[in-house]
């Protein structure tokens, strides 16, 4: 499919295809003056990047770059596969609890590899997996307070495991939430470190960490979140891993789980040191957006019927290179859904978005619309083809229609819905914003390079809401 590029043409120009191993990113040409100017700067990035390729571990940690070597942390993923198929042998609910980074790729792996109705299932039908919900993400109580009257009116707290996700061991949500979940779990009598496996950073500073040191939780560890990675890239590590070893299925194992998504991750760690990565491709097109066409606005089009993977990019990249009064914002889509909402903003509204689709070549089980079924007139044209080629058909006249209408957009093409390519995807994204936020100078300190407090890892903007909730909570505390 033809993709437009960022700079004024007309018609439909001639595409630019970057392949890597399961994952075809394809935009247009740029012209002449900018891809010179936008090659130098590449070729000096990637050569930074390429530094770390033997770094040891300790020198990531300092740059919080340590998720680039998450796939090659093997005790820790041996950790989270052993507690995850213990825990399934002990556990029939499991709650995840935790806001930001700390559950958005669980929400994600549930969101694109379980059943969609996934807690109607039989255990049976699910494969011994635990039903699963979410909590920790607000303050407010209404979905809290409806899940503990689930759990406890169909008896069924006593089977239930928490996972408390927080890095720092400090987080509002999260800690409030636990305190009312440890709260009930006593008052039923039951022991409630034992219905608790804490995913956090291993130092005194985590209130987890001192929990745990005082009275151990759920299988006598911590599951680490480890040095060097931040939230919103910690999807594969236990913060992420340990739910998808859980919520294993039919046909599937813990093992079979984890193996997948590490050997996805490792193939886009090898894409990423190829010469013409699609990270480093993706990166230099919306450089160029922003810069040539004063984009603000990303819309990141999954061409499929799921959201979290939206929710997800929003974070990742809006607090990644947001810094320094720069960086687009995110707008999350799913096609042909957001078709009906978005649409007519981006082609009749300001020209100020690029849409990137992500298009599935494969969605997996499918089901042919009937023949002759009389309706007649243009929608005929559907009878006897499947959803999912129909969904094809709608991506395509989709693209098709923004090029035309001189809207850019850009499609990461995959080869099918699973969990090697949604965890190659999410990994290649994450490279994407690295590469984005070196584009952008996020990494200089005025013009020397500072790697180690690059702002592209940092997101200290938000430490001011969280003193101001504080200061506010203890002036109610005063006044009553």
């Amino acid at each position: 499919m033809a993709a437009r590029d960022i700079e004024p043409l007309t018609g439909l120009n001639r595409n630019a295809g970057f392949s890597s191993v399961g994952l075809t990113l394809n935009i247009g040409a740029s012209s002449a003056s900018a891809a010179g100017e936008m090659d130098a700067r590449m070729a000096e990035i990637r050569a930074l990047f390429e530094e770390e390729t033997d770094a040891p571990i300790e020198v990531l940690e300092r740059h919080l770059r340590a998720w680039t070597r998450s796939h090659l942390q093997t005790e820790h993923i041996a950790q989270c596969l052993a507690v995850a198929e213990r825990a399934r042998q002990d556990f029939s609910v499991l709650v995840t609890i935790g806001i930001g980074g700390s559950d958005l790729s669980a929400r994600v792996f549930h969101d694109t590899f379980n059943h969609p109705y996934h807690n109607r299932l039989s255990v049976a039908a699910r494969g011994g997996a635990p039903e699963v919900y979410f909590t920790g993400d607000t303050f407010d109580p209404r979905r809290l307070i409806g899940l503990l009257e689930i759990l406890n009116s169909q008896n069924r707290l006593q089977k239930t495991l928490f996972n408390v996700i927080s890095k720092s061991g400090r987080t509002g949500e999260t800690v409030a939430t636990l305190m009312i979940i440890r709260e009930m779990l006593q008052r039923h009598g039951l022991p409630w470190q034992n219905h608790i496996v804490a995913t956090t950073g291993l130092t005194r500073e985590s209130s987890l960490f001192q929990m745990h040191q005082e009275s151990p939780f759920y299988s006598g560890e911590l599951l680490p979140v480890p040095d060097g990675v931040g939230g919103r890239f910690s999807a594969f590590s236990p913060v992420g891993l340990f739910f998808l070893a859980m919520t294993a299925g039919r046909n599937e194992t813990p093992a079979t789980r984890i193996r997948e998504a590490v050997q996805g991750v490792q193939r886009a760690d090898a894409d990423f040191h190829q010469p013409a990565a699609a990270a480093y491709q993706l990166a230099r097109w919306l450089q160029l957006a922003e810069e040539r066409k004063r984009i603000g606005t990303i819309v990141f089009y999954n061409y499929a019927d799921n959201s979290c993977l939206g929710e997800w990019f929003v974070q990742l990249y809006t607090e990644s290179i947001q810094e320094r009064g720069g960086g687009a914002n995110v707008i999350p889509a799913k096609g042909p859904t957001s078709n009906h909402s978005l649409l007519n903003g981006i082609l009749e509204g300001p020209r100020d978005k690029v849409v990137l689709f992500l298009y599935w070549e494969a969605l997996g089980d499918d089901v042919s619309i009937p023949k002759d079924t009389g309706i007649g007139g243009d929608l005929a044209v559907f009878e006897g083809l499947s959803m999912s080629q129909v969904q094809t058909a709608s991506y395509r006249g989709t693209a098709m229609n923004f090029t035309e209408n001189g809207v850019p957009n850009a499609t990461l093409t995959l080869p099918k819905r699973d969990i090697g390519n949604v965890c190659h995807l999410m990994r290649t994204l994450m490279d994407t914003v690295a590469v984005k936020g070196r584009l952008q100078g996020l990494h200089l300190d005025g013009t020397q390079v500072a790697v180690e407090s690059a702002l592209t890892y940092r997101q200290d903007a938000v430490e001011g809401y969280k003193l101001r909730t504080k200061e506010i909570a203890m002036q109610m505390v005063s006044s009553d």
